[in-house]
């Protein structure tokens, strides 16, 4: 019952949201039309079964009349040759005038009958000869024969009268016990088309109220959805304008880190061209300016090579050159590159990794890469005598398994810090909180920018916390693996030989 139910609620999600609509809405209104159909019909039943009803009463109600009316004829016979009195010949004429007419009536009335057809040819036969006899009868009682041969012919005719009478009312009662009959039976049938009407009524109420019931909360989940994908397209809609600024920002600002470079680059080479038309003297200022050019060509370089690097990150990761990293070494390389750096500028730097080998899956290059970008940004913050810190822990339950816990690293410096309002933008491209101060030491403002992208690509998270006048601390945290794990489980392999 669950997969059923499963496919259709797919199937249901997979139509577009106006074909759903129009679903929705039909789903009341082919529970009224059904209704009212299912009701009509009975409706119509009904009338058809009283009509039957109706018919089957006119026909019982002229087979009485035709009973009574052959009845009256025998009786004024019988009393006109008893009494000779003319009045018993009134009911004998009214019934000769009322007998054909109610056998057409009924005739006409049962003509759809085939067998109650048959019967009225038989009634008409028997009435016939009945009505014949009868005025057999009144042609000899008025011719006034001799009493004792009147006495033998009346005998005779009433014997012979009372058996064609008997005749004639027995076709008559099978003709009228078939009309009870086919009575009986359509009373039957009506009294079930009401109790069935009743029935599909209740059972059409109760599938409407269902069904609007089903069309309400339809209408409910559409509506959510709806909403959602409304906020779904505001959200994106909100990113799409971040994006879009940011993009601007991006162009204005690669356009004018690379336009003053070169600008610097044209006038060195402009001057050196006219010092070079001086003459021998003038080898040491065209000297000074080439040194400027490569100096500036060597800053737009490293713009280049960072820009593309942050375009090929954006194009997607190459998880397939992905593979085990040690961490505990990573870190432990970094300090002694750096150990030297630091020294060249007066800052003391620390650097502390635990002795177990912590691993991540990723790129050993690209989290190097990141790592160098914090320390190098600390580096240029960072005022003589200040001090510098790498770090290197597992954060978490320590009695949970390795997969449970997180790798933290963090990079600590004591420099001049960043104002609380320009946190929540250190990681985006082209910003300094300090753009004097950046670009006298050789920054663009892209290397937190690429230290974010490459922790994002690798699961991770970075975060910043600084103190305005105290120091900075950058922390990347990212998921260790266990040092039993199959390397191949990650889509990677472990370089045997490699420091990383």
């Amino acid at each position: 019952m669950k997969q059923p139910l499963q496919r259709f609620q797919q199937w249901w999600f997979t139509l577009p949201i106006r074909r759903r609509g129009l679903v929705i809405i039909a789903i009341p209104v082919t529970c009224f039309l059904a209704t009212l159909g299912a009701v009509g019909w009975l409706k119509a039943s009904l009338v058809e079964d009283e009509a039957w009803v109706q018919h089957t009463q006119t026909v019982r109600l002229e087979t009485k009349r035709l009973l009574n009316a052959l009845v009256d004829a025998e009786t004024g016979i019988r009393g006109y040759g008893l009494t000779q009195d003319a009045v018993f010949l009134e009911p004998y004429e009214e019934a000769q005038v009322l007998i054909p007419r109610c056998l057409e009536r009924l005739q006409g009335l049962v003509q759809d009958n085939p067998q109650q057809t048959q019967q009225i040819r038989v009634i008409r036969e028997k009435v016939a000869g009945n009505l014949a006899l009868f005025a057999t009868m009144l042609k000899e009682y008025q011719q006034g024969n001799s009493l004792e041969r009147q006495g033998l012919q009346r005998v005779e005719q009433l014997i012979a009268s009372k058996g064609k009478m008997d005749e004639a009312r027995r076709a008559i009662e099978r003709f009228a016990a078939t009309e009870e009959y086919l009575l009986e039976v359509r009373k039957a049938h009506q009294a079930f088309y009401r109790q069935l009407t009743w029935l599909v009524f209740c059972i059409s109420a109760m599938v409407s109220v269902l069904g609007a019931i089903v069309a309400v909360y339809l209408f409910a989940r559409l509506e959510r959805e709806l909403a959602m994908r409304e906020g779904n397209l505001r959200l994106t809609n909100q990113r799409l304008q971040a994006a879009c600024e940011q993009l601007e920002r991006f162009s204005a600002n690669a356009s004018h880190e690379l336009r003053t470079p070169l600008a610097a680059v044209l006038s060195n080479a402009q001057v050196g061209l006219m010092d070079l038309e001086e003459g021998e003297e003038a080898l040491g200022a065209v000297r000074q300016r080439l040194q400027k050019v490569v100096a500036l060509a060597k800053q737009m370089s490293d713009l280049v090579g960072q820009l593309l690097f942050l375009a090929r990150q954006d194009g997607g990761v190459n998880w397939e050159g992905w593979h085990w990293v040690d961490l505990t070494r990573l870190i432990e390389d970094l300090g002694e590159e750096w150990l030297t750096e630091m020294q060249k500028y007066g800052i003391a730097f620390s650097c502390d990794y635990p002795f177990e080998r912590v691993r991540v899956q990723g790129d050993g290059n690209l989290l190097r890469h990141a790592i160098a970008n914090l320390l190098s940004n600390a580096c240029h913050y960072t005022p003589s005598g200040g001090e510098i810190g790498l770090n290197l822990q597992l954060v978490g339950d320590p009695r949970s398994e390795r997969l449970h816990q997180q790798a933290m690293i963090t990079v600590r410096d004591t420099g001049v810090g960043i104002p609380r309002e320009a946190l929540p933008h250190v990681f985006e491209r082209f910003y300094r909180v300090d753009g004097k101060r950046s670009k006298g030491a050789g920054k663009f403002g892209l290397g937190l920018a690429i230290a974010e992208q490459i922790v994002r690509v690798h699961g991770g998270r970075i975060t910043a916390q600084s103190t305005l006048g105290e120091g900075s601390v950058f922390q990347i945290t990212l998921s260790p693996v266990n040092d039993n794990s199959d390397p191949r489980a990650f889509g990677g392999n472990e370089h045997k030989g490699d420091r990383v």
